[in-house]
């Protein structure tokens, strides 16, 4: 039986999963047109090009799972829901929107714009969808009274619909998910909400009765005579179809309910919550979570909340710097440092700090700049690459392809622990390396370099004459900063290979350049062409008079103030 953690994770993963699994069928009324065009929907499609979510790709959410998202987002770690913060993010959401939107939203909006309270219904639409997006909920209010989720499923519901049966759908299906977390049967849950009599307008006898008079049909058959439209006397019974159904298939039911058509985004919502809600993250299939592309940050949320129910969730680490050790993809064992907010507080994002080459994790600027953002509120990763510092492994097989691959092996680390990381910082070569690994590392929306070269080659300059030597002898035993390395013609042959101002060109988070004009290693003209190249947003800060390792406590003390203060659009 799943425990906890893990229903709760899988109402949450559930939820989105049957939304995005309907998204490249969604609205077409004939099943049979599905099944011509696209055989058995298993997987995630990108929808077609005359399709309402043209603009969408297969593992995107339809409009309905990015509202659900936004309700997510606004549910910071313990603080539990508040109608304004989700308000404020779903209002924000639609200045920017690149998708399809609906009628009740327009209307809300038009609402809110004309200075319509927050309590006052945006809308009188029944469709659905506005109790489908509760998933985050039962996580967030999960050691809540099951009387306070049902009031916060309702409230978030009545901002965009106002039917008064929609909102006693999102009541029912909250209680009835708390009350299948608990352990209670689906026929059990169901007649106890049944005879309760707490849902006028739902009109639930009716639909139990109908329900279970097509139980002996199958879902292609049953659904079209209930309806497939988004209004809630077609679309809630056919999703308590569906959950009485296939109850104890959670795979087949949302194959079944992408195959129906109609509105299947709504009910998919409902079906993944409340199905993964009883089997759990584990029973979801692993195609259909790696495929999912809001994976990442679901983790990280999941990951923050005090329900300890993030994937693979550990113990939160003790406020302060924290030994952490884990393993690259070549099996060796790298050493790293965990810097975490103070009083045990929530990190507003995770980060990994790149460090320099020949450096390591423990160099004073690195754990400054570290330990000053841990204070200002994030979680931040350092740890020496292969062959450096305490790290195991040999320097002389390593290059910059390798530090890519340490940097995707610490992000896949942290995403099974404390959450996936959102933030990448680099110093100097630890810079190139940030921004070449940003694309193999989901969820990623900053990056940050510092004293950075725009091409990894640049570092060839400090060899000096033993240049030549491992051109001519294909190694030769150097010192850089008094210290021993030996540097083989395999470490020249992959940096001259890289492409990182392409890598950026295709890079479309947020970018921020910190370099000093008096860095004698690294050329502030680098600043510019990472600058240059970089699409918006981006920014750059002078670091005055700092030199290339910020040695000065005061340069990098700056560097983390604005490295926290250029953040706050991103984590707000």
């Amino acid at each position: 039986m799943p425990d906890l953690s893990q229903r709760l994770q899988g109402a949450v993963f559930g939820s989105l999963i049957g939304d995005a699994l309907a998204l490249g069928v969604h609205w077409i009324y004939q099943p049979d047109k599905i099944r011509r065009l696209y055989g058995r929907v298993t997987d995630y499609i990108d929808p077609s090009a005359n399709q309402y979510h043209a603009q969408r790709r297969a593992g995107d959410q339809s409009h309905y799972g990015d509202q659900a998202l936004t309700l997510m987002r606004s549910l910071e770690g313990g603080a539990g829901f508040s109608l304004a913060a989700f308000a404020r993010r779903w209002e924000a959401m639609w200045s920017h929107y690149a998708g399809y939107v609906d009628g009740a939203t327009k209307q809300t909006l038009e609402h809110r714009k004309a200075g319509g309270a927050l309590e006052a219904p945006g809308s009188d639409s029944n469709d659905l969808a506005g109790a489908a997006r509760i998933a985050s909920l039962i996580v967030a209010l999960s050691e809540a009274r099951e009387d306070d989720l049902a009031a916060a499923a309702r409230s978030q519901t009545a901002f965009t619909h106002g039917d008064p049966g929609v909102i006693d759908a999102a009541e029912f299906f909250a209680r009835l998910t708390r009350r299948l977390i608990d352990g209670a049967s689906m026929e059990d849950a169901v007649e106890q909400l049944a005879s309760s009599g707490d849902f006028p307008h739902l009109g639930l006898d009716e639909a139990l009765e109908s329900v279970r008079k097509g139980l002996h049909f199958p879902a292609s058959e049953a659904l079209p005579a209930f309806g497939l439209t988004c209004h809630l006397p077609e679309a809630f019974p056919a999703t308590l179809f569906l959950l009485l159904k296939h109850g104890d298939e959670i795979e087949t039911a949302l194959i079944e309910n992408a195959m129906a058509g109609g509105d299947s985004a709504a009910r998919g919502l409902l079906l993944g919550m409340v199905l993964g809600a009883i089997h759990g993250f584990d029973a979801l299939p692993p195609r259909w979570i790696t495929g999912l592309n809001a994976a990442p940050e679901i983790q990280a949320w999941l990951a923050s909340q005090d329900c300890r129910c993030g994937v693979d969730a550990v113990a939160d680490p003790d406020p302060g710097t924290n030994k952490v050790e884990f393993t690259n993809r070549d099996g060796h064992t790298l050493a790293a440092r965990l810097e975490w907010p103070p009083h045990g507080a929530k990190p507003k994002a995770v980060a990994i700090f790149a460090h320099c080459f020949t450096c390591s994790k423990d160099l004073p600027a690195t754990t400054r700049i570290a330990r000053a953002l841990a204070q200002r509120g994030f979680a931040v990763l350092r740890f020496d690459f292969t062959g450096l510092g305490s790290s195991d492994g040999d320097f002389a097989n390593t290059n910059f392809s390798s530090n890519v691959e340490d940097l995707v092996a610490a992000a896949e680390h942290l995403r099974k622990t404390v959450g996936a990381p959102r933030l990448l910082i680099g110093h100097s070569l630890g810079g190139a390396a940030v921004i070449a690994a940003a694309r193999r590392i989901e969820g990623v929306r900053g990056i940050v370099t510092i004293a950075a070269p725009s091409d990894p080659s640049h570092v060839s300059h400090l060899l000096g004459d033993d240049l030549e030597t491992i051109e001519k002898e294909g190694e030769a035993r150097i010192e850089i900063d008094g210290r021993p390395f030996t540097i083989r013609k395999q470490f020249l042959e992959d940096i001259r290979s890289q492409r990182v101002l392409k890598a950026l060109d295709e890079y479309r988070g947020s970018l921020l350049v910190l370099h000093s004009p008096l860095d004698r290693i690294v050329n502030v003209s680098h600043a510019g062409e990472i600058f240059t190249a970089a699409r918006h947003p981006k920014s750059f800060v002078s670091l005055a008079e700092a030199d290339h390792l910020l040695t000065r406590p005061r340069d990098s003390a700056f560097a983390a103030e604005m490295i926290a203060a250029w953040s706050n659009h991103l984590f707000d």
